[in-house]
Formats: C-alpha cells, sequence, structure tokens
C-alpha cells in the first residue's frame, strides 16, 4: 500500500532528496494515523464486547499510535523548514524531537496498561469469548506487522529516527496482540482468569519498546560521537588532496538527518 500511495504522493519530478526525505516521512505518518484509528475501533468494540481489560487497554495503545503518527509527520513538516535567523543550521533537530516525544508516549501509555492489569488481577473475571473478537485481534497483529515492517524500512532508508521509533512500537504491538489472543483462548479453553497478568506482559514489552526508542532520540540530542566509519570517510576525502599531509581536531555536529556540520585541522607542507 505505502509503494502505491508513494507513486502518486512522492514523486521525484524535480525534488531534492531532502524534499522526496520529506514527502515520504508525511506520507508515512498520515497512513499510520489512519490504520492506528481503525485498530483502535475495532479493539474498543472487541474488548467492549468481551470484557477484557488488556484487549481495550491494546485499542487505547493503537489510540496513542495514532497521536504517535500525528508527532512524526508533524515532526517532518518542522523538519523541512528552512534555516532562518533563529535557526542557522535548520529545524532538522525536530525529527529527534518527534522521536523522543512517541517514546515517551509509549513509556506512559505502558504506565497505564500496567495500572489496568495490576486491578484486574487483583478482581479477575473470565473474559466472553466471541470468534469475532478473535478474528479481530488476528488482522490486528497482521496490520502491525505491516507497519513494522514498512517504518522500519523506510526509517533506515531516510535514517529517520522517528520511524525507527515508529516501527519498534508497531513490533512491540504485535507482539502484545499475540499476548492478549493467547490469553484470550487460554481464558475460554481452561477458564483460567489470565487476562490481568497478560496485561502485565504487555505493558512490559510496551515499557521495553519505549525505552529503547527513546535512547535512540536522546543519544543524538545529547551529541553521541561519530562512527569510525564515517570518520575514515571524512578522512579519505579531505586526504584526497595532495595538498594535505594530514588532519586533527576533527568535529562532527549533528543537527539532524542528513544535516552534519563539520569542522577539523588540515596539515600542509610549510
Amino acid at each position: 500500500m505505502i509503494s502505491l500511495l508513494a507513486r502518486f504522493f512522492c514523486k521525484s519530478d524535480g525534488k531534492s532528496p531532502a524534499q522526496l526525505r520529506t514527502a515520504y516521512g508525511i506520507l508515512c505518518g498520515a497512513v499510520g494515523i489512519g490504520l492506528n484509528l481503525l485498530l483502535f475501533l475495532g479493539k474498543f468494540f472487541a474488548g467492549t464486547l468481551s470484557g477484557s481489560v488488556a484487549i481495550t487497554a491494546d485499542a487505547f495503545n493503537n489510540l496513542s499510535d495514532a497521536g504517535s503518527s500525528v508527532v512524526t509527520l508533524l515532526g517532518f513538516r518542522i523538519a523541512a523548514k528552512a534555516p532562518d535567523p533563529g535557526h542557522p543550521f535548520g529545524h532538522g533537530r525536530a525529527e529527534y524531537l518527534s522521536g523522543l516525544a512517541v517514546s515517551m508516549l509509549i513509556l506512559l501509555m505502558g504506565v497505564e496498561l500496567a495500572k489496568e492489569s495490576l486491578n484486574k488481577i487483583l478482581h479477575p473475571a473470565l473474559v466472553e469469548f466471541s470468534w469475532l473478537v478473535i478474528g479481530i485481534l488476528a488482522a490486528s497483529i497482521c496490520v502491525k506487522l505491516y507497519m513494522a515492517m514498512y517504518n522500519r524500512s523506510l526509517g533506515k532508508k531516510l535514517s529517520a529516527p522517528a520511524l525507527l521509533a515508529a516501527a519498534a512500537d508497531s513490533l512491540g504491538d504485535c507482539m502484545s496482540t499475540s499476548a492478549v489472543l493467547v490469553a484470550t483462548l487460554i481464558g475460554h479453553y481452561f477458564q483460567l482468569p489470565v487476562d490481568g497478568w497478560v496485561g502485565v506482559l504487555v505493558a512490559l514489552l510496551i515499557f521495553k519498546g519505549g525505552i529503547d526508542a527513546a535512547k535512540d532520540t536522546i543519544d543524538p540530542l545529547l551529541g553521541k560521537p561519530p562512527t569510525p566509519e564515517f570518520v575514515k570517510e571524512i578522512e579519505n576525502l579531505v586526504m584526497a588532496h595532495k595538498e594535505i599531509s594530514g588532519i586533527h581536531d576533527l568535529v562532527v555536529h549533528d543537527y539532524g538527518p542528513g544535516r552534519v556540520m563539520i569542522s577539523l585541522h588540515a596539515e600542509v607542507p610549510a
């Protein structure tokens, strides 16, 4: 679906690589909003029908994902703005901030789900079984797996932390919804009220995904060192000039994906 939509909304005709990158980011954000809202409606209906706190919490997790997609979309829009007197190096770090905001939403949802699940453990009750509910959960797993794949693929292609954070969140949702599906089947066939315990497991998975996503965006904001491969690439480019005999004091400033400011001292013969 993303490839089909990209043919209409991400045409490369006359667009710079930065403009094309922004178009892909906005497209992924818009698709994420639509799919997550559909998943929320489906799971909320299933949770209401079955009386399952795990399914209902999973539904609100998808609603928070829709909010995350809005943040991702806005992040790409802001990052695409041209440099101005107040931001001479551009607005590229807005992508890191949007990725951080997404991770904070993930962590918040993990905490809320844990609270609801602990309450269900203290007051256990079997959930109502329905094959419609099973079908909704299975479809949700497939949709989230697809979202994880396209966000991860484009995130790596575009070096976009916000999309990689969304991919990690979608993969976590696959695992959490799978756990909810298994719990529903166990509750029906074995009459075991495991809904709350599975909710806690889902909360832990969501929390881990949020921590990993936060780390990926906090590191460049704080200023992580360049990779040895990137340093070697810079050295090779500079040393390709025969007038230069060496370099030192290399400093790399990251102002967002694709926006790197480099300074160094070049050594030349006397």
